[in-house]
């Protein structure tokens, strides 16, 4: 019986962590880490100042968390995906499918995510640079597979190909996160998947005649 008080606490305490990094996840895509306060995520969760403090130190404690359970999921989805047996083709129009709709579903975290972190220099100087490559390995690993399987040319660097794709996302993120590539629509989206996956696959030149 004793037991049941502390494990209510726990689920209790739990879901409040949740609340301040969903908040603190709003509110930074809106006014950035450096122009957020503590007392901004607190109003915007709903909770009393002071109950922030009691999980995380300060704001960068909270973008911290929020990058290593979100990005966990990520890569976690992108060894998935890297582990499926499907085409070279169609593994890589899931993982484009899969950046667009997260950007679409969770705008706010590709928003933190993009500025906050991949982008930031004062993140990644302060944080273990192998904990943001490890995403690489899975895609290596697809682009490995499908240079094997005859699905990718011969002699192609698949190391150096990781990087020409995790660029066109994060430039392509970057563009919905700033509005230089305005979207309105679902179609628009869907279009911009059927490009990135002709141009990264097919290249841009136009047919021979």
């Amino acid at each position: 019986m004793s037991t049941r008080p502390a494990a209510r606490q726990t689920r209790r305490s739990a879901r409040t962590r949740e609340r301040i990094i969903e908040a603190a996840t709003e509110v930074f895509a809106r006014r950035g880490v450096h122009g957020t306060r503590v007392a901004d995520i607190a109003e915007r969760a709903g909770i009393a100042y002071g109950l922030v403090y009691h999980h995380f130190r300060n704001k960068e404690e909270i973008l911290t968390a929020i990058f290593a359970e979100r990005w966990a999921q990520y890569v976690a989805y992108l060894e998935e995906l890297a582990g499926t047996p499907l085409s070279f083709r169609e593994r890589m129009r899931r993982l484009i499918h899969f950046w667009v709709q997260t950007y679409r579903q969770e705008s706010d975290l590709m928003t933190v995510m993009i500025n906050e972190i991949t982008r930031s220099y004062e993140f990644l100087e302060s944080h273990d640079i192998t904990a943001v490559l490890v995403a690489f390995d899975p895609i290596e690993r697809i682009i490995a597979e499908g240079r094997e399987n005859g699905e990718v040319r011969p002699g192609l660097d698949a190391k150096l190909a990781t990087y020409v794709v995790l660029g066109v996302a994060e430039m392509v993120l970057t563009g919905y996160v700033i509005g230089s590539l305005p979207r309105t629509d679902p179609e628009q989206y869907a279009h911009d998947e059927e490009q990135l996956l002709a141009m990264l696959l097919e290249g841009m030149s136009a047919a021979p005649s």
